[in-house]
């Protein structure tokens, strides 16, 4: 089980974080796994859609969406790589299995995508704000 992290945990681990995603020697140790992407926030979304513990239907995805907003407008230097990491949310809860409590998962998945490409215009033209 993973360790929960309270959100000024996330916020902190966001902001002195310089990079967003493991460097290619980390990952070259398990080279079955995947490197990992995003900020903290991003990838503590991931490990619960990867361990079934991320429910849809509440409206949990908007929450991490607003969240990384303000995260992002407030350093977005640390996020480089969050847009990657959205895409990959996305692809996450479109290939698993529906759910009663997954019901919103093709709205997630769509909002992740639209999140992806606006970090991606962001991030592309210039120090901007979403």
């Amino acid at each position: 089980m993973l360790p929960t992290a309270d959100a000024h945990d996330l916020i902190m681990s966001d902001l002195e974080d310089t990079t967003c995603h493991t460097d290619a020697s980390d990952s070259s140790s398990n080279s079955d796994e995947e490197p990992t992407w995003g900020c903290a926030l991003l990838q503590h979304v991931q490990a619960s859609i990867a361990h079934d513990h991320y429910p849809t239907t509440g409206g949990d995805y908007l929450d991490a969406i607003f969240i990384h907003r303000s995260l992002f407008a407030a350093f977005p230097q640390v996020h480089r790589s969050c847009a990657r990491c959205f895409s990959d949310l996305a692809y996450s809860l479109e290939k698993r299995a529906w759910r009663a409590d997954r019901d919103a998962d093709t709205e997630a998945v769509t909002a992740f995508r639209h999140e992806a490409w606006m970090i991606a215009a962001s991030l592309s033209s210039g120090p901007g704000r979403l």
